[in-house]
Protein backbone atom coordinates (compact mmCIF):
# COMPACT_ATOMS: atom_id res chain seq x y z
CA UNK A 1 0.00 0.00 0.00
CA UNK A 2 1.08 3.50 -0.96
CA UNK A 3 2.21 5.64 2.29
CA UNK A 4 2.32 9.07 2.72
CA UNK A 5 1.35 11.93 5.09
CA UNK A 6 -2.27 13.70 4.70
CA UNK A 7 -2.82 16.21 7.96
CA UNK A 8 -6.07 16.89 8.56
CA UNK A 9 -7.55 19.80 10.18
CA UNK A 10 -10.48 17.85 10.72
CA UNK A 11 -11.97 21.12 12.53
CA UNK A 12 -11.76 22.72 9.03
CA UNK A 13 -14.67 20.48 7.76
CA UNK A 14 -17.40 21.35 10.47
CA UNK A 15 -16.22 24.90 10.65
CA UNK A 16 -17.57 25.31 6.79
CA UNK A 17 -20.73 24.47 7.61
CA UNK A 18 -21.17 28.10 9.41
CA UNK A 19 -19.97 30.30 6.62
CA UNK A 20 -23.81 30.61 5.87
CA UNK A 21 -23.83 34.25 6.88
CA UNK A 22 -21.97 37.39 4.81
CA UNK A 23 -21.30 39.75 7.46
CA UNK A 24 -19.74 39.48 10.58
CA UNK A 25 -20.53 41.17 13.93
CA UNK A 26 -17.86 40.25 16.46
CA UNK A 27 -18.65 40.86 19.99
CA UNK A 28 -16.45 42.36 23.32
CA UNK A 29 -15.18 38.96 23.88
CA UNK A 30 -13.95 38.90 20.03
CA UNK A 31 -16.28 35.63 19.57
CA UNK A 32 -18.30 36.52 15.84
CA UNK A 33 -22.30 36.35 16.11
CA UNK A 34 -23.33 33.64 13.82
CA UNK A 35 -27.44 34.41 14.42
CA UNK A 36 -29.20 36.51 15.48
CA UNK A 37 -32.78 36.18 16.75
CA UNK A 38 -35.09 37.41 19.59
CA UNK A 39 -32.63 40.02 20.76
CA UNK A 40 -30.10 37.22 21.09
CA UNK A 41 -26.71 36.05 19.79
CA UNK A 42 -25.63 32.59 18.43
CA UNK A 43 -22.17 32.56 17.96
CA UNK A 44 -20.15 30.82 15.35
CA UNK A 45 -18.46 29.21 18.61
CA UNK A 46 -22.02 28.46 19.66
CA UNK A 47 -22.78 26.72 16.49
CA UNK A 48 -19.74 24.81 15.90
CA UNK A 49 -20.13 23.11 19.44
CA UNK A 50 -23.58 21.88 18.86
CA UNK A 51 -22.62 20.67 15.62
CA UNK A 52 -19.27 18.97 16.92
CA UNK A 53 -21.41 17.19 19.34
CA UNK A 54 -24.20 16.52 17.28
CA UNK A 55 -22.57 15.06 13.95
CA UNK A 56 -19.18 15.29 14.56
CA UNK A 57 -18.74 11.23 15.18
CA UNK A 58 -20.32 10.69 12.08
CA UNK A 59 -18.92 13.29 9.50
CA UNK A 60 -15.36 13.43 10.62
CA UNK A 61 -14.44 9.88 9.75
CA UNK A 62 -15.92 9.89 6.00
CA UNK A 63 -14.04 13.22 5.71
CA UNK A 64 -11.03 11.70 6.77
CA UNK A 65 -11.36 8.40 4.90
CA UNK A 66 -12.26 9.96 2.15
CA UNK A 67 -9.08 12.11 2.10
CA UNK A 68 -6.81 9.06 2.52
CA UNK A 69 -8.81 6.25 -0.29
CA UNK A 70 -9.32 8.84 -2.98
CA UNK A 71 -5.39 9.39 -2.62
CA UNK A 72 -4.45 5.44 -2.45
CA UNK A 73 -6.88 4.24 -4.75
CA UNK A 74 -7.21 7.71 -7.22
CA UNK A 75 -8.90 6.70 -10.86
CA UNK A 76 -8.89 3.08 -9.55
CA UNK A 77 -10.55 1.05 -12.53
CA UNK A 78 -11.52 -1.92 -10.77
CA UNK A 79 -13.20 -0.39 -7.98
CA UNK A 80 -15.45 2.61 -10.30
CA UNK A 81 -16.15 -0.56 -12.37
CA UNK A 82 -17.77 -2.17 -8.79
CA UNK A 83 -19.08 1.28 -7.85
CA UNK A 84 -21.27 1.18 -11.35
CA UNK A 85 -21.85 -2.52 -10.97
CA UNK A 86 -24.06 -1.77 -7.46
CA UNK A 87 -25.28 1.25 -8.42
CA UNK A 88 -27.24 -0.68 -11.54
CA UNK A 89 -28.43 -3.93 -8.68
CA UNK A 90 -29.49 -1.01 -6.50
CA UNK A 91 -31.16 0.75 -9.49
CA UNK A 92 -32.98 -2.10 -10.69
CA UNK A 93 -33.92 -2.76 -6.90
CA UNK A 94 -35.31 0.16 -5.66
CA UNK A 95 -36.46 2.01 -9.11
CA UNK A 96 -40.15 2.93 -8.86
CA UNK A 97 -42.91 3.66 -11.40
CA UNK A 98 -42.99 7.09 -12.10
CA UNK A 99 -40.00 8.02 -10.55
CA UNK A 100 -36.33 8.03 -12.40
CA UNK A 101 -33.75 6.15 -9.56
CA UNK A 102 -32.43 9.48 -8.35
CA UNK A 103 -35.72 10.77 -7.95
CA UNK A 104 -35.70 8.04 -5.65
CA UNK A 105 -32.49 8.55 -3.90
CA UNK A 106 -33.18 12.12 -3.13
CA UNK A 107 -36.07 10.56 -1.15
CA UNK A 108 -33.75 9.08 1.06
CA UNK A 109 -31.67 12.09 1.70
CA UNK A 110 -29.24 12.02 -1.39
CA UNK A 111 -28.45 15.05 -3.26
CA UNK A 112 -27.69 13.27 -6.45
CA UNK A 113 -26.96 9.73 -8.04
CA UNK A 114 -23.28 11.20 -7.42
CA UNK A 115 -23.93 11.48 -3.67
CA UNK A 116 -24.91 7.75 -3.65
CA UNK A 117 -21.76 6.47 -5.42
CA UNK A 118 -19.80 8.56 -3.36
CA UNK A 119 -20.96 5.85 -0.51
CA UNK A 120 -20.95 2.89 -2.70
CA UNK A 121 -17.32 4.15 -3.21
CA UNK A 122 -16.29 4.64 0.19
CA UNK A 123 -17.65 1.21 1.30
CA UNK A 124 -15.60 -0.21 -1.17
CA UNK A 125 -12.25 1.20 -1.00
CA UNK A 126 -12.33 0.78 2.77
CA UNK A 127 -13.01 -3.20 2.12
CA UNK A 128 -10.21 -3.03 -0.27
CA UNK A 129 -7.92 -1.25 2.22
CA UNK A 130 -8.26 -3.15 4.81
CA UNK A 131 -7.51 -6.16 2.64
CA UNK A 132 -4.36 -4.76 1.15
CA UNK A 133 -3.02 -3.52 4.50
CA UNK A 134 -3.20 -6.54 6.18
CA UNK A 135 -2.15 -8.62 3.48
CA UNK A 136 0.50 -6.25 3.11
CA UNK A 137 1.53 -7.02 6.86
CA UNK A 138 1.47 -10.85 6.41
CA UNK A 139 5.42 -12.07 6.80
CA UNK A 140 7.31 -14.71 5.24
CA UNK A 141 7.79 -16.45 8.41
CA UNK A 142 3.29 -16.94 8.48
CA UNK A 143 3.37 -17.64 4.54
CA UNK A 144 5.99 -20.40 4.98
CA UNK A 145 3.99 -21.54 8.51
CA UNK A 146 0.69 -22.22 6.57
CA UNK A 147 2.30 -23.46 3.81
CA UNK A 148 4.44 -26.21 6.22
CA UNK A 149 1.01 -26.70 8.49
CA UNK A 150 -1.90 -26.27 6.65
CA UNK A 151 -1.36 -25.93 3.04
CA UNK A 152 -1.92 -29.21 1.37
CA UNK A 153 -1.43 -31.60 -1.80
CA UNK A 154 -4.55 -32.10 -3.91
CA UNK A 155 -6.74 -34.99 -3.79
CA UNK A 156 -9.89 -36.18 -5.46
CA UNK A 157 -12.57 -38.12 -3.64
CA UNK A 158 -16.00 -39.23 -4.21
CA UNK A 159 -18.64 -39.51 -1.70
CA UNK A 160 -22.08 -41.23 -0.97
CA UNK A 161 -24.20 -38.77 1.32
CA UNK A 162 -27.23 -39.57 2.78
CA UNK A 163 -29.15 -36.73 4.40
CA UNK A 164 -31.07 -36.18 7.85
CA UNK A 165 -34.39 -34.85 7.10
CA UNK A 166 -37.69 -34.86 8.30
CA UNK A 167 -38.26 -38.00 6.95
CA UNK A 168 -34.86 -40.02 7.92
CA UNK A 169 -33.77 -40.09 11.11
CA UNK A 170 -30.28 -39.73 11.67
CA UNK A 171 -30.17 -43.49 13.23
CA UNK A 172 -31.79 -44.17 10.08
CA UNK A 173 -29.52 -42.09 8.08
CA UNK A 174 -26.39 -43.61 9.92
CA UNK A 175 -27.83 -46.98 9.22
CA UNK A 176 -28.29 -47.04 5.54
CA UNK A 177 -24.59 -45.97 5.10
CA UNK A 178 -23.35 -48.89 7.30
CA UNK A 179 -25.30 -50.94 4.94
CA UNK A 180 -23.66 -49.41 1.51
CA UNK A 181 -20.54 -49.58 3.36
CA UNK A 182 -21.15 -53.24 3.95
CA UNK A 183 -22.48 -53.69 0.13
CA UNK A 184 -18.88 -51.86 -1.31
CA UNK A 185 -16.89 -54.64 1.01
CA UNK A 186 -19.06 -57.62 -0.75
CA UNK A 187 -17.49 -56.21 -3.94
CA UNK A 188 -20.17 -53.52 -5.38
CA UNK A 189 -19.19 -50.29 -7.58
CA UNK A 190 -18.69 -47.50 -5.87
CA UNK A 191 -19.87 -45.15 -8.41
CA UNK A 192 -23.17 -47.16 -9.15
CA UNK A 193 -24.19 -46.89 -5.56
CA UNK A 194 -23.80 -43.52 -5.40
CA UNK A 195 -25.86 -42.95 -8.78
CA UNK A 196 -28.64 -44.91 -6.61
CA UNK A 197 -28.41 -43.60 -3.30
CA UNK A 198 -26.54 -40.09 -2.82
CA UNK A 199 -28.50 -36.97 -1.65
CA UNK A 200 -26.07 -34.98 -2.65
CA UNK A 201 -27.54 -33.79 -6.34
CA UNK A 202 -24.57 -32.01 -7.34
CA UNK A 203 -22.78 -34.98 -7.16
CA UNK A 204 -24.73 -38.18 -8.16
CA UNK A 205 -24.82 -38.35 -11.55
CA UNK A 206 -20.89 -38.43 -11.88
CA UNK A 207 -20.82 -41.44 -9.52
CA UNK A 208 -20.06 -39.04 -6.27
CA UNK A 209 -17.19 -37.67 -7.96
CA UNK A 210 -16.02 -33.66 -6.14
CA UNK A 211 -12.98 -33.82 -8.54
CA UNK A 212 -9.86 -32.56 -6.70
CA UNK A 213 -9.60 -30.21 -3.37
CA UNK A 214 -7.35 -28.98 -1.19
CA UNK A 215 -7.58 -28.67 2.26
CA UNK A 216 -10.30 -25.80 3.59
CA UNK A 217 -12.32 -26.41 0.99
CA UNK A 218 -14.51 -29.29 2.43
CA UNK A 219 -16.18 -29.27 6.29
CA UNK A 220 -13.07 -30.39 8.46
CA UNK A 221 -14.57 -34.10 9.18
CA UNK A 222 -15.21 -34.58 5.51
CA UNK A 223 -11.64 -33.35 4.82
CA UNK A 224 -9.75 -34.98 7.37
CA UNK A 225 -11.28 -38.31 6.99
CA UNK A 226 -10.79 -38.05 3.08
CA UNK A 227 -6.33 -37.23 3.37
CA UNK A 228 -6.05 -40.26 6.30
CA UNK A 229 -7.02 -42.59 3.06
CA UNK A 230 -4.87 -43.92 1.09
CA UNK A 231 -5.88 -43.64 -3.01
CA UNK A 232 -8.71 -46.24 -3.75
CA UNK A 233 -9.47 -46.45 -0.12
CA UNK A 234 -13.17 -45.83 1.25
CA UNK A 235 -14.30 -45.25 4.81
CA UNK A 236 -14.78 -48.39 6.62
CA UNK A 237 -17.65 -46.32 9.00
CA UNK A 238 -19.88 -43.74 8.22
CA UNK A 239 -18.25 -39.57 8.11
CA UNK A 240 -20.71 -37.36 9.81
CA UNK A 241 -20.86 -33.93 8.88
CA UNK A 242 -23.67 -31.16 8.88
CA UNK A 243 -25.13 -32.50 5.74
CA UNK A 244 -25.64 -36.26 7.02
CA UNK A 245 -23.58 -39.30 6.36
CA UNK A 246 -20.58 -39.74 4.42
CA UNK A 247 -19.05 -42.82 2.80
CA UNK A 248 -15.90 -41.46 0.94
CA UNK A 249 -13.49 -42.92 -1.29
CA UNK A 250 -10.24 -41.21 -2.48
CA UNK A 251 -9.70 -41.09 -5.87
CA UNK A 252 -6.51 -39.38 -6.40
CA UNK A 253 -3.67 -37.25 -5.10
CA UNK A 254 -1.63 -35.07 -6.67
CA UNK A 255 2.47 -33.79 -5.55
CA UNK A 256 1.87 -30.70 -3.62
CA UNK A 257 2.72 -27.36 -5.30
CA UNK A 258 6.28 -25.31 -4.18
CA UNK A 259 5.98 -22.59 -2.26
CA UNK A 260 6.36 -20.16 -5.09
CA UNK A 261 3.91 -21.61 -7.30
CA UNK A 262 0.89 -21.03 -4.45
CA UNK A 263 2.11 -18.14 -2.68
CA UNK A 264 -0.56 -15.93 -3.73
CA UNK A 265 -3.25 -18.04 -2.77
CA UNK A 266 -1.58 -18.95 0.82
CA UNK A 267 -1.57 -14.77 1.39
CA UNK A 268 -5.53 -14.87 0.43
CA UNK A 269 -5.90 -17.94 2.56
CA UNK A 270 -3.93 -16.02 5.79
CA UNK A 271 -5.88 -12.55 5.04
CA UNK A 272 -9.31 -15.06 5.31
CA UNK A 273 -8.39 -16.84 8.47
CA UNK A 274 -7.36 -13.79 10.13
CA UNK A 275 -10.32 -11.61 9.43
CA UNK A 276 -12.55 -14.53 10.64
CA UNK A 277 -10.79 -15.13 14.00
CA UNK A 278 -10.24 -11.20 15.05
CA UNK A 279 -12.87 -10.18 15.54
CA UNK A 280 -11.83 -6.52 15.60
CA UNK A 281 -8.94 -6.30 13.25
CA UNK A 282 -11.07 -4.11 10.30
CA UNK A 283 -11.97 -1.66 12.91
CA UNK A 284 -8.16 -1.13 14.06
CA UNK A 285 -7.02 -1.93 10.51
CA UNK A 286 -8.66 1.22 9.18
CA UNK A 287 -7.37 3.45 12.56
CA UNK A 288 -4.09 2.21 11.59
CA UNK A 289 -4.05 3.14 8.07
CA UNK A 290 -5.18 6.68 9.19
CA UNK A 291 -2.77 7.05 11.50
CA UNK A 292 0.13 5.88 8.85
CA UNK A 293 -1.12 8.59 6.96
CA UNK A 294 -0.41 11.53 9.63
CA UNK A 295 -3.91 12.20 11.13
CA UNK A 296 -4.20 15.05 13.17
CA UNK A 297 -6.53 16.48 15.72
CA UNK A 298 -6.22 20.42 15.79
CA UNK A 299 -9.56 19.95 18.34
CA UNK A 300 -9.18 18.46 21.12
CA UNK A 301 -12.87 17.59 21.34
CA UNK A 302 -12.74 15.89 18.17
CA UNK A 303 -9.89 13.33 19.17
CA UNK A 304 -12.15 12.54 21.73
CA UNK A 305 -14.88 12.02 19.73
CA UNK A 306 -12.92 9.98 17.63
CA UNK A 307 -11.08 7.85 20.15
CA UNK A 308 -15.02 6.81 21.41
CA UNK A 309 -16.11 6.07 17.62
CA UNK A 310 -13.30 3.90 17.69
CA UNK A 311 -14.26 2.31 21.16
CA UNK A 312 -18.23 1.74 20.13
CA UNK A 313 -16.86 0.60 16.81
CA UNK A 314 -14.95 -2.33 18.72
CA UNK A 315 -17.61 -3.06 20.97
CA UNK A 316 -20.03 -3.52 17.90
CA UNK A 317 -17.52 -5.69 16.42
CA UNK A 318 -17.51 -7.82 19.34
CA UNK A 319 -21.21 -8.18 19.51
CA UNK A 320 -21.52 -6.17 22.53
Amino acid sequence: MKKGKIILGVAITLCAVLCLTGCKTKLKNGKEVAIKINGENITADDLYDKLREKYAKYLIVDEIDKSIFNTIYKDDEEIEKQVNNQYESYESQYSQEGKTFEEVLKGYGYKNADAFKDELRLSIQRSKAIDDYIKDNITDKEIQKYYDDEYSAKISASHILISVTDEVTEEEAEKKAKELIKQLNDGADFAELARENSDDTGSKENGGALGYFVKGEMVSEFEDAAYALNVNEYTKTPVKTTYGYHIILKTGEKEKEKLKEVKDTIIEKILEKKKSEDKEIEVNTLDAIRKEYGLKFKDSKLKSIYKKYIEEQLESANGN
